[in-house]
């Protein structure tokens, strides 16, 4: 992997992206008076710039340089997903959190630190001296007893994030009424966009827990349209069914059900459920399970290359079920969020070799690079996919905005006959 994109999936974005809720009432006055309040207690002169890039999309930048971090020596281990969810913006919860010194008062200002080797022992006590990242600063709202010594597995907020290394501000969807905003990655909000649910279309979302895309368009279409959802697990599609009832969401039917089994020639009725008839969809979403090398910061990778390459397969089974229930004139938006060429151009080079009748279109709007070049897809091809990363190919220069965000792909396709 070049050094340059190593880098990049090393650290956060430098904004948060919300998606409003288009379906519910959303008054920005409350982020100002949010960032107000933060402003005060971190003797900030400006509060950081936010914006919206979109009706249903806010964008929320860093806090400016005037903002210090100030380190205490009063050291917090956690764990190096916990850590990088710290940069995005997020407070320490009581699941994270591997060491903490027994002294500490609640209340205290602590340093936030992740483990970057998986080696400190849950419960240490003492500051941990193996490979560690400073992540940044907060409030200590657990006693250690509360966190290791009670036999329970704790939940909650143990450290009140003040402020990320990333000088991201701490800001979630909590701020306002329940089901008005939605954390959400910009290239997602893009997928969603580039796939624009109408009312009265039946569309199928393939792969939709935890239900982020589903809700996006099922609210693009006014709640009219007339939505699948499918994932595999009763637990996923509980998470569909809760984000659905949040957000006010209606037009949704959940099913527990394997997508690469979807659709079978002996259905008759789409409203049985799956598995579906052929040609049932005029849309279909396939953001499909992926290597998930896109995400940032990523500060290890425990991904080893026989995994990374097995997901082209699952890929390949899942993209096959998604033809076959599409009708003819119809679209298919293919999605992940990994960086690696197999899941991303490969898969669009396989699929216009395999299936005959699909013809890759843009995936418009192109907010997005070109796909790579040396891929197998050629000049016009490459400009009608969208590829989020640090690169920025003269074939379709992008914003720093789309290049700033997490590594994703996304491809439309339409069913010829």
């Amino acid at each position: 992997m070049e050094e340059n994109l190593k880098y990049w999936l090393s650290q956060p974005p430098t904004f948060t992206t919300f998606r409003i809720n288009m379906l519910k009432k959303f008054n920005s006055r409350i982020i100002q008076e949010f960032l107000e309040d933060q402003a005060k207690v971190l003797k900030a002169i400006m509060i950081p710039k936010f914006y919206n890039l979109s009706p249903d999309c806010l964008i929320l930048e860093q806090w400016s340089s005037d903002v210090e971090l100030k380190q205490t020596g009063k050291i917090v281990i956690v764990d190096a997903l916990c850590a990088a969810a710290v940069l995005r913006g997020a407070h320490v919860f009581a699941p994270g959190v591997l060491g903490l010194p027994s002294n500490y008062r609640l209340n205290d200002v602590v340093d936030i630190y992740g483990d970057l080797e998986g080696h400190c022992k849950r419960g240490l006590k003492i500051n941990y001296e193996g490979k560690k990242v400073y992540v940044g600063m907060g409030f200590l709202k657990m006693h250690r007893h509360d966190l290791f010594d009670n036999g329970i597995q704790p939940n909650g907020i143990a450290v009140h994030t003040i402020l990320p290394a990333s000088k991201l501000p701490i800001v979630n969807e909590t701020i306002s009424a329940k089901g008005d905003l939605v954390l959400q990655n910009l290239p997602s909000v893009v997928c969603g966009w580039v796939l624009n649910a109408q009312p009265y279309e039946y569309i199928l979302d393939m792969c939709a827990a935890p239900g982020n895309k589903t809700t996006h368009m099922a609210e693009m279409s006014n709640n009219q349209a007339f939505i699948w959802a499918l994932d595999k697990t009763p637990q996923k599609t509980e998470k569909i069914r809760k984000n659905c009832e949040t957000q006010g969401v209606t037009c949704v039917n959940v099913f527990a059900f394997d997508s690469t089994k979807c659709c079978s020639e002996d259905s008759q009725d789409i409203n049985c459920g799956p598995p579906f008839p052929l040609n049932s969809f005029g849309k279909v979403l396939l953001d499909a399970p992926c290597s998930g090398l896109g995400q940032r910061p990523q500060l290890i990778d425990k991904l080893n290359p026989k995994t990374i390459n097995s997901y082209k397969f699952l890929q390949r089974k899942l993209f096959t079920e998604a033809v076959k229930v599409l009708k003819v004139g119809g679209t298919l938006v293919y999605s992940t969020c990994t960086i690696t060429v197999d899941e991303n151009e490969g898969m669009v080079v396989w699929a216009l070799e395999k299936f005959r009748n699909l013809k890759l279109v843009p995936a418009e709007p192109l907010h997005g690079g070109s796909g790579l070049i040396d891929t197998g897809l050629n000049n016009e091809q490459r400009a009608m996919v969208q590829r989020f990363g640090p690169d920025n190919d003269p074939l379709r220069p992008t914003e720093l905005l789309y290049n700033n965000s997490i590594g994703f792909f996304i491809a439309k396709f339409i069913k010829l006959n």
